[in-house]
């Protein structure tokens, strides 16, 4: 807010929404009144006496007045004082662009009326009030008595508009015009809301606006109660950019009518505009195909991440179910709001980077990679995977027999008793233990935030002997480590994290932080600030151990669990992965993979919750999206 207009703005804290009781009353303080006056002159000695019997009956005559002033006619005056206040027009900025990679429009902003009262301004009559009020409950069909109660509150001092009722349609808009004359003190407001293309497919990505809270308006003081401002997704984490700052012309306006002097102003400064890293079309095709997938298996859940394994930036991201940001946009109806907020499938979480789950199968890469380093396999070491091993009492079994297997077969596919072994340890092959495994995860980003700039992400989970000897009141056994091995017990990632750290061996080792805003820009196009690729580590394991795996995961996709991709244009690198999760047979659909094998320029990671193998529900999804990437 610029400076003089902070001189005389009143907190925004005063101020509340018609329907959540407007105003607070302002507390009506007598005020003292000083008389100071000053004799610089000096006065002949012969005139003190004369001049003192005035001065005494001035003091004397100021005395009384304002002891009638502070007694007898102290409300009046105080009225009229308040009343002769600095009046705001507000000119109200427009919000910025949100732009894909290609420049092309994912949100604009479109005219919208609101009807608002301007306290002040109302008659002061009880004919007059009480007449206002019975029209104002028939037009917004509500009861008067209820009307009536809601403007007890306002402060009808104020100059500042009130928010009736927002995002008016047309018939409301030409029945409140007809009646303004005979509505003094209310007026018609055009503001702006928030239009966004794609019917949803965007909006877990861009979040979506709505009306400033209380509670908002606590920690941005500046904002005005009638301010949209973003909720969710990159509308709330670049809000202070998007934002812009609204203009105002500050007038004086007098009790016995009519205004004075402009006092300052300040012209509106539209919002910054954004360009993201996002491939609106791969986002609309990665959509497709997931819904109509999901439609098939009759599922509704599922989470998919793209990354730019080259620079970190966010390339599609999608979440299911979606949800249309639009509905936020007006007043929300019974039966939207019902459909998002009694849903539950929980339509507003996004489950990408929200979402904690076993990750199965697709952490085998990683921990091949740590068993490697760690000198206690190389790619000439073989296990007999018989499908299960014996410790003590207990069988821990695979899918199915494999027989003879190295790294590369048990990475292609999918060999449980191959990472037991490298995890927990058998026969004379020392496991990596629980602190050495999570310590490589670790490296690859899980358990922590990645900080990418979206709202809402959660770190995931790694367990240790530590946690468990606090929580679970037991100590950590060999079991736990081959659960851990294969990405099952404690272990949770998300979506976000699985995408990142394939990246990381997709580029040969560099862990970037993901990215979805590009650049920032003015209304005018110049470039205000571009957002460069950020590397969080890099050089944490040898390039030696990253090129055996990705041979590994290469082996997956030519003759593996993920076969079907075999034959796509540039080749990949994938791991599948078949998640338990603790409910019956509802296992979740896992599958990571970076294209194209040799110079990638995508890593995707794709999560079907309850939608069973990875390789039949998640790998499809993951195979048509590339081959329609590859192919443009």
């Amino acid at each position: 807010m610029p400076r003089f207009i902070k001189k005389y703005a009143k907190s925004r804290s005063d101020f509340l929404e018609v329907d959540e009781i407007l105003f607070d009353r302002h507390q009506i303080m007598n005020k003292d009144l000083k008389w100071e006056n000053r004799l610089e002159k000096n006065i002949a000695l012969g005139n003190i006496k004369i001049f003192g019997y005035i001065l005494a009956s001035v003091i004397s005559f100021i005395f009384l007045r304002y002891v009638y002033l502070s007694v007898f006619n102290a409300e009046q005056y105080i009225a009229r004082a308040r009343s002769n206040h600095i009046k705001e027009i507000w000119d109200l900025a427009p919000r910025g662009i949100i732009y894909d990679a290609q420049q092309k429009s994912l949100v604009k902003n479109t005219s919208s009326f609101n009807l608002v009262v301007i306290p002040a301004e109302l008659p002061r009559t009880k004919e007059d009030q009480k007449r206002i009020v019975t029209l104002l409950g028939k037009l917004l069909n509500r009861d008067p008595r209820t009307v009536e109660d809601q403007f007890k509150n306002i402060d009808i001092f104020s100059f500042r508009p009130v928010l009736v009722l927002e995002d008016l349609n047309h018939e409301e808009l030409l029945v409140f015009r007809s009646q303004l004359d005979d509505l003094p003190g209310f007026r018609l407001d055009e503001n702006f809301k928030r239009e966004y293309s794609g019917q949803g497919m965007f909006n877990h990505l861009l979040g979506y606006t709505g009306r400033v809270s209380a509670d908002d308006i606590k920690a941005k003081p500046n904002y005005l109660l009638t301010d949209i401002i973003g909720k969710s997704g990159v509308e709330l984490e670049y809000e202070k950019f998007l934002r812009g700052e609204h203009g105002v012309t500050l007038v004086e306006s007098y009790a016995r009518g009519g205004t004075g002097r402009v006092v300052g102003t300040h012209e509106a400064v539209s919002g910054h505009n954004l360009t993201l890293f996002l491939d609106a079309q791969l986002q609309e095709k990665l959509t497709e195909v997931m819904r109509r997938a999901l439609s098939g298996a009759g599922l509704s859940r599922a989470a998919a991440v793209a990354l730019d394994p080259r620079s970190g930036g966010v390339l599609a991201l999608q979440s299911f179910p979606i949800f249309d940001g639009n509905v936020f946009g007006s007043r929300l109806s019974p039966e939207a709001f019902k459909n998002i907020f009694e849903n539950k499938d929980q339509p507003l979480f996004n489950r990408t980077l929200g979402g904690l789950y076993p990750p199965g199968s697709t952490l085998k890469p990683f921990l091949g990679i740590a068993a490697l380093e760690e000198k206690i396999v190389n790619d000439k070491t073989t296990v007999n995977d018989m499908g299960f091993i014996n410790v003590g009492s207990q069988e821990f079994r695979g899918w199915t027999a494999l027989g003879i297997v190295d790294i590369y077969r048990a990475i292609a596919m999918s060999s449980n008793i191959f990472f037991y072994t490298i995890g927990g340890g058998y026969g004379n092959i020392a496991g990596l233990g629980p602190i050495k495994m999570a310590d490589y995860l670790g490296r690859f980003g899980f358990s922590k935030s990645t900080r990418i700039d979206l709202p809402g992400e959660s770190e995931g989970f790694l367990p240790s002997p530590d946690w468990k000897r606090a929580t679970k009141r037991e100590g950590w056994f060999v079991g736990d480590s081959y659960n851990m091995s294969i990405g099952q017990g404690f272990i949770q990632v998300t979506p976000l994290q699985l995408a990142l750290a394939t990246a990381a061996i997709a580029n040969n080792g560099t862990l970037f932080k993901p990215r979805v805003v590009k650049s920032i820009m003015a209304k005018d196009g110049r470039i205000i600030k571009n957002i460069e690729p950020e590397v969080l580590s890099k050089n944490f394991v040898q390039s030696e151990s990253l090129a055996i795996v990705r041979k590994a995961m290469h082996e997956t996709v030519v003759s593996g669990s993920a076969r079907s991709l075999a034959n796509l244009p540039g080749g990949a690198g994938g791991k599948t992965g078949t998640a338990q999760t603790g409910v019956g047979n509802n296992t979740h659909a896992w599958f990571t993979v970076f294209a194209p094998y040799e110079n990638p320029k995508i890593a995707l990671a794709v999560l079907v919750e309850n939608g069973g193998e990875g390789s039949s529900m998640a790998v499809p999804i993951a195979r048509e999206v590339l081959e329609w990437y590859m192919a443009r």
